[in-house]
């Protein structure tokens, strides 16, 4: 049983895997809630498989490998799946059920922008010994968990105001092309950010978390669920921005 045990933390991450692919069939497929709901419980299995390999001592290189293979798909692949389905989506609301060759041509760069992007970060975490203390970049998890609540948003406005949506069409298109390249050159950045973990309840040291804390239930009460979790994503990035302290991580996602 014991070494039954051992083979636990990459089952977990086996789990967020299986998550992220049928994410991205979901998310192919348009069920953009179903994809959405698919990559919180891949973000879950993220979180517990690392807690497990700590507590049964069970770390080893090929876990760290396959942790960081199953990101790459969990949250750099789902995500863009389902980017690339709003543009699809987006673009049948347009007179000509297409997208202009410019404006098909930076979707695209923007969609692949996100796969790419997360797993520079991954393969920068593992080979990067600043990061062995510190935690630089924006966590691959948080920008998928910001990109699939914001588009599962967006999907619904589209689909209850196609007319005005339809009129401004290239700026949609634009705007989520440039925040898509924004959040995955953020991935790759300079950027000190703060770990989410805590090592004890008081106040002092976690000053950021319990505020972010705070902020994510405000904002998620006075806003639609999943427009209020990007939003707190979005403030996470603000706090790191303007508060440079260097932070103390354990997560290489």
């Amino acid at each position: 049983m014991p070494n039954l045990l051992r083979h636990l933390p990459n089952a977990l991450t086996c789990c967020n895997l299986i998550c992220g692919c049928i994410a991205t069939a979901a998310a192919l497929d348009g069920r953009l809630m179903t994809a959405v709901a698919l990559l919180f419980a891949a973000v879950a299995f993220d979180f517990v498989d690392g807690l497990a390999a700590r507590l049964l001592h069970a770390a080893s290189p090929i876990g760290k490998d396959l942790d960081s293979l199953a990101d790459v798909v969990s949250f750099g692949l789902a995500p863009a799946a389902m980017l690339h389905r709003l543009f699809v989506d987006l673009s049948l609301l347009g007179p000509d059920a297409t997208l202009p060759l410019p404006l098909s041509i930076l979707a695209t760069i923007a969609v692949l922008a996100i796969p790419v992007g997360s797993a520079l970060r991954l393969a920068k975490f593992n080979n990067d010994a600043r990061q062995t203390t510190s935690f630089i970049g924006l966590p691959v998890p948080a920008h998928a968990i910001f990109w699939s609540s914001l588009l599962a948003s967006l999907a619904r406005i589209a689909e209850q105001y196609p007319a005005a949506v339809a009129a401004d069409l290239t700026l949609w298109v634009i705007g989520l092309s440039v925040l898509a390249l924004a959040g995955s050159l953020l991935l790759v950045s300079e950027l000190p950010m703060f770990s989410l973990k805590v090592k004890s309840m008081a106040w002092q040291g976690n000053e950021r978390r319990y505020l972010l804390l705070i902020a994510a239930v405000v904002l998620t009460l006075a806003m639609p669920m999943l427009t209020g979790i990007s939003a707190t994503i979005l403030l996470y990035i603000l706090l790191s921005i303007f508060d440079r302290k260097a932070p103390e991580t354990e997560s290489p996602t």
